[in-house]
């Protein structure tokens, strides 16, 4: 029998069922991010192995990204268009093929293909489709904490690539995490299908006399593209996470290096100083949405709820980033970069739940829009820092640009984002009731 718990919206009682459908795209995103940053792992492999070139690897690493950028629109799009049970579903096919053929590959240009094959199932499509999900089958009231648990796959990823995917590497060749995440892949599609539905009425688990929040949805499905691109909240949220992408991006690829370079850590040393920012992402990136849900649930406010907050999370992350140029020891970076990306998961869980918010119906369009912005600098990122680095050891430009882009992202959240609204003076039609 399906539980059941009363929401303080509108009284209705919601099946407790759409947490198992959020159980579902968190896998589904915990999936397609490992199988984005399988590269890390296996990028040592490639130089060491196969005698490619640092160049050769780098579009190995990057392709899938690039890729990633316009499948963030299209998905979005084919997720409103045909719903979000068969475009994820071909999105977690083709990725798991990728994963395979990947394994399968023994030269440069069946790995690149390999990774195209991915890129056109990855993150970039599948991101967006998650968040149409979302946008059906959780109320107002219930969405940071839906959303937080879809973001939650991504620093979940890394730590899980490292402690699983390493050894894994080591025992049974470089083959074996893609041929584990291919596996994978198959599995989320078979819960994918029979779990998931477009929509709530749609889904044999839960009673037609269950489903009647879809009534708090009320704008119309036919809001055109240009309407969502020309939005002040969307577009700026878009922005706000592009420039906190390229911080966290950066500290992704070179953290380990500056422990190396700048604090003289041996290897072991700067992987141990390095995964604490991201043990303190994952935990925050958990209870953010439990943090903005219970802000909105006290103010009513979807302002203060997720800009107010999601700009807090940018100053501190900015702040905190740039205060490590004046930090001497290895353990108070270590601390500094702690609170940055826990506050920085604070805010990307927030960047999630906006467009749903605002858009509920063409929550796909939405986010594609907003995710194509911030995959375009998350895949700029590492190729221009390192153009920074290749002409030197000195990391004080590169941190500079890291520390001042969140801070930029906060002015642009206060000054243009207002969720629930197109923007400041422009409601959507017949919003949410």
């Amino acid at each position: 029998m399906v539980r059941r718990t009363q929401t303080p919206l509108t009284g209705v009682r919601y099946p407790s069922y759409r947490w198992v459908v959020v159980l579902v795209i968190f896998l589904l995103a915990l999936f397609q991010n490992m199988s984005l940053l399988t590269t890390s792992i296996i990028n040592p492999v490639l130089l060491k192995t196969f005698h490619f070139s640092t160049a050769q690897v780098g579009l190995l690493s990057s392709v899938a990204g690039w890729i990633a950028i316009p499948m963030a629109l299209i998905g979005g799009y084919a997720a409103d268009r045909w719903g979000p049970k068969v475009v994820g579903g071909v999105f977690l096919a083709v990725a798991s093929i990728g994963n395979f053929l990947w394994a399968g590959a023994g030269q440069m240009s069946s790995m690149v293909l390999s990774r195209i094959v991915y890129g056109f199932g990855g993150t970039g499509g599948s991101t967006p489709v998650g968040n149409r999900v979302i946008g059906y089958w959780t109320p107002k009231a219930e969405r940071g904490r839906a959303a937080a648990i879809f973001n939650f796959s991504f620093p979940l990823g890394v730590l899980i690539l490292t402690g699983i995917g390493a050894p894994l590497e080591f025992l049974w060749g470089w083959q074996a995490p893609l041929i584990g995440l291919g596996i994978l892949g198959l599995i989320v599609l078979v819960l994918w299908m029979l779990l998931v539905s477009n929509r709530p009425d749609q889904s044999r688990f839960v009673p037609p006399a269950q489903s009647h929040y879809l009534n708090e949805l009320k704008e119309s499905e036919k809001i055109p593209l240009r309407t969502i691109i020309a939005s002040p909240t969307l577009t700026g949220t878009g922005i706000a996470w592009a420039l906190s992408g390229w911080s966290f991006v950066f500290l992704v690829a070179w953290l380990p290096t500056y422990f190396v370079m700048v604090k003289h850590l041996n290897l072991m040393q700067a992987g141990f100083a390095a995964v604490g920012p991201w043990v303190g992402g994952a935990v925050m990136g958990l209870l953010a949405g439990f943090i903005t849900d219970y802000v909105f649930a006290r103010t009513k406010s979807l302002r203060v709820a997720r800009t107010y907050l999601a700009a807090l999370g940018q100053f501190v992350f900015g702040l905190a980033i740039l205060s490590t140029l004046f930090a001497q020891s290895v353990i108070t970076v270590a601390i500094l970069l702690f609170i940055a990306e826990s506050l920085n998961e604070l805010s990307a869980s927030i960047f999630q739940v906006i467009p749903v918010d605002t858009l509920a119906r063409r929550a796909g369009s939405a986010t594609g829009w907003i995710f194509l912005l911030a995959q375009l600098m998350v895949t700029l990122s590492p190729l221009i820092t390192g153009a920074f680095l290749i002409h030197g050891t000195q990391f004080l430009p590169a941190f500079l640009v890291a520390g001042i882009l969140p801070l930029i992202g906060g002015v642009v959240l206060l000054t243009m984002v207002y969720p629930g609204q197109l923007g400041r003076k422009t409601k959507v039609l017949s919003t949410e009731a």
